[in-house]
């Protein structure tokens, strides 16, 4: 059978394939390349693990640190403490050492008092930190820490809130190991040296003096302050830090007597005495209030000017009365009888840390006791006549330090006895 040439007989059928054959990847192609691509990974990975392992360790040694109690002894009255997330307060009355963070302390009335300490360790007497709380304060522990290694070159962290009122604070570096603290108030934050800090907190401003160390004060939106030793400066509510000042403070106001002796003094006699006459006058270009009483002896007179001051000094070390003197002439010898006579005394009125109101004066005369020698003579200093004398009291806080002052309510300048004249200019309460 002769096959029918006009059907093409099916080339595909039969014919090579065009398909190539897949390469081999080069990979496989050049299995040395993925040797040493391990081989250097692996070493890049040996690297990193022998730089990074000891490098972490380090760091966590460096960084680990462990919340540590603080110790709070009241010193006068009953403080409150507010333990973590408790709101039912504890009556403190003796030592506690066991002050967490999260806890809250409170001090309340004119003569409630207390100290918050951290201790180096477990050494109770190696103090880094002591912090003196002030009747009307709210003082809240955020985070008190230290190093867990003690080879660990970090500092002691320090961080709380001072919401209202007034405490005093004393920093210092433990041994070798600093000190980092930090302090929250309504107005801003507050980064210290070590040093000797007082802080006074109200709705209106935050007050930080500075009397050793340096603190730095940050406020939302203004640039950093630096307020050195010697000074004192305000948070404002505004958002504002106010120019520093000088720490020393002057709480009489008017006390060089220009303008109207009203504006900031009151006039007063007391009832049923026979009164003196006060009032401000210009000697010598400077402004002076005078004293004076003239006319019939053996009858007891007096005048005076007082003003309210109304100001917490506990946080304070020194105050101190200025004023210059200068008497004219007096008729009662001494201080009169009751040694209360005086032609011109100075006198403060203040409630001292156990809540007393308690009184302070200085008098001045040059008349001596000559008729009436058993007359008592005390609180007094004799002067010469018609010159002027610059008069300093004593630091009170240490005079006093028996009724030490907490609040000074007045001052008052007066003149008492028969007949007398005298002077008085730049009247200064100082506090430091």
């Amino acid at each position: 059978m002769t096959a029918d040439p006009s059907i093409s007989p099916d080339v595909s059928v039969n014919a090579p394939s065009s398909v190539k054959p897949r390469p081999l990847s080069r990979w496989r192609d050049r299995p040395e390349r993925v040797a040493w691509f391990v081989i250097l990974l692996s070493f890049a990975i040996f690297l990193l693990l022998l730089t990074s392992i000891p490098l972490a360790l380090r760091t966590l040694y460096h960084s680990a640190a462990v919340s540590q109690s603080l110790r709070f002894e009241p010193t006068i009255g009953t403080v409150l403490l507010y333990q973590p997330r408790s709101d039912v307060p504890i009556a403190l009355t003796d030592r506690r050492d066991d002050i967490s963070e999260g806890s809250r302390l409170v001090t309340t009335g004119v003569a409630t008092q207390g100290i918050l300490s951290l201790p180096v360790d477990d050494r109770q007497d190696d103090l880094i930190e002591a912090i003196h709380l002030y009747p009307g304060t709210s003082l809240e522990i955020l985070q008190i820490r230290r190093p867990y290694f003690a080879g660990s070159d970090r500092p002691y962290t320090v961080r709380l809130r001072l919401q209202e009122g007034r405490v005093r604070m004393f920093t210092k570096s433990a041994m070798e190991r600093s000190l980092e603290v930090q302090i929250e108030t309504p107005h801003g934050e507050i980064h210290l040296d070590e040093g000797n800090y007082v802080f006074s907190i109200s709705a209106e401003s935050s007050e930080v003096s500075v009397k050793q160390g340096a603190a730095r004060l940050f406020q939302e939106g203004q640039e950093a302050a630096v307020i050195r030793p010697g000074l004192r400066t305000w948070m404002r509510a505004d958002g504002r830090t106010s120019p520093p000042v000088s720490i020393e403070r002057n709480l009489v106001r008017g006390g060089t007597f220009e303008g109207s002796l009203q504006q900031e003094w009151e006039i007063y006699i007391p009832p049923y005495i026979t009164p003196g006459t006060v009032k401000s006058i210009e000697q010598g270009g400077r402004h002076v209030v005078r004293f004076y009483r003239k006319g019939e002896n053996d009858i007891h007179t007096e005048v005076g000017i007082r003003q309210t001051i109304d100001q917490d000094v506990s946080g304070y070390d020194s105050l101190v009365v200025r004023l210059d003197v200068r008497l004219i002439w007096q008729t009662l010898e001494g201080a009169g009888e009751k040694s209360s006579e005086f032609p011109l005394r100075v006198e403060l009125t203040y409630t001292d840390i156990y809540g007393k109101v308690e009184k302070w004066g200085h008098g001045f005369y040059y008349m001596d006791l000559i008729k009436h020698p058993e007359w008592p003579l005390f609180d007094g200093q004799k002067l010469e006549l018609f010159a002027w004398y610059h008069y300093e009291s004593p630091n009170l806080m240490e005079e006093l330090a028996a009724t030490r002052p907490a609040y000074i309510n007045s001052i008052r300048l007066y003149a008492s006895g028969w007949n007398y004249e005298a002077l008085a200019r730049e009247v200064e309460l100082i506090v430091e």
